[in-house]
């Protein structure tokens, strides 16, 4: 028996084995079904363009407000997309601790002004005591000495005057010792009110609260932070920032045609007039989740803006910006091609100043 399962048994069972190895080998080099996209990507208007992905921005840019000192947040006074006029405020820091000091630095300011009061009195009795010495002494002086007065008393009342007068510019000195007293007293009240002024954080700019990450009760930080305390920014016209790759840099002219698919459908875009360029290429920073992007470049950033009423995206939202371009073999051999952001379309030859 067992003769007879190895002669029949066991080849059948390696061929079986081996059509198993083939048919997972062919199985692991069969090429993965194609994945369909999440969503249609927009396609080009343009038959020579330059792609850039952009990202909306309220006009004024979105800032990031801070607070000048570190505290327990008390109050909050907007909401999310509330509207704000420039100079409203927006969220308090708690003031306990300012309140404490104001107090009796009021207290102080009314103590050295009724000490002016009194300095004041002086001075006006040292003046009557001054005027009656001198009336005194011109009464003497008018008299022949050593007949009608004498010699001594003469000389007395010269020397009332002198203490008189002395005793004068004392007490007008003391007065003016307590009204420097009242400057430097009311000077602290000012600053002590002015730092409790800017614990309450005013809107820099008319627009828009876009973010808040703030609560009453928590501690707000001073500084530039990595998660703004909030963000405003003036959302009446919309901006659109667009990363143009350092590559594609040379190719970029303002004066072109240029157009902005919302992310995720196709079908909403809207034209673009330009703003401006920023003159300085930076790090990317605008990762879109796009696999091919690369991370390690340089971009170009062109600020767009476009009619809301045509479109109404969010800020912060993700565009696909497509801007008509030269093709790339239209360059001049031995040029640079680098075009200048103001839509002069002239090239600049290698090492020329632009």
């Amino acid at each position: 028996m067992t003769a007879i399962i190895r002669k029949y048994w066991l080849p059948v069972l390696a061929l079986l084995g081996v059509a198993a190895a083939i048919a997972m080998v062919n199985e692991g080099n069969r090429a993965p079904a194609a994945t369909k996209p999440v969503f249609q990507p927009a396609e080009a208007p343009f038959s020579s363009y330059i792609f850039g992905p952009g990202i909306v921005e309220a006009s004024t840019e979105n800032i990031a407000v801070g607070t000048p000192v570190s505290g327990i947040v008390t109050e909050i006074y907007v909401t999310w997309g509330e509207q704000v006029k420039r100079g409203a405020p927006l969220f308090k820091i708690d003031t306990r601790d300012l309140d404490a000091q104001l107090l009796p630095a009021r207290a102080k300011v009314g103590e050295v002004e009724a000490q002016l009061f009194s300095a004041t009195a002086n001075v006006n009795q040292a003046k009557q005591t001054f005027a009656k010495a001198e009336n005194h002494l011109q009464v003497g002086e008018s008299l022949v000495p050593g007949v009608s007065i004498s010699s001594e008393d003469l000389a007395n009342r010269k020397f009332d005057v002198a203490a008189d007068k002395a005793l004068l510019a004392s007490a007008e000195g003391q007065v003016q010792q307590v009204k420097a007293q009242i400057v430097s007293a009311k000077a602290q009240v000012q600053q002590t009110e002015d730092e409790i002024r800017i614990r309450t954080v005013r809107a820099p700019v008319s627009g828009s609260i876009l973010q808040m990450k703030i609560r009453p009760g928590e501690l707000a930080q001073s500084g530039v932070l990595a998660t703004p305390l909030m963000l405003l920014g003036n959302d009446t016209t919309l901006y659109v920032r667009v990363d143009i790759d350092q590559s594609d840099a040379w190719r970029f002219q303002a004066n072109e045609p240029a157009i902005a698919y919302v992310r995720g459908n196709a079908n909403l875009k809207t034209p673009l007039n330009y703003v401006r360029t920023d003159p300085y290429v930076v790090p990317q920073a605008l990762l879109t989740g796009d696999a091919t992007q690369r991370t390690d470049t340089r971009v170009l950033q062109v600020i767009y803006r476009f009619d809301r009423a045509s479109l109404y995206p969010y800020v912060g939202q993700l565009m696909d910006v497509f801007i008509q371009a030269p093709p790339v073999r239209s360059t001049p051999a031995g040029t640079q091609g680098s075009r200048r952001p103001n839509g002069n379309d002239k090239p600049v030859p290698d090492g020329g100043k632009s």
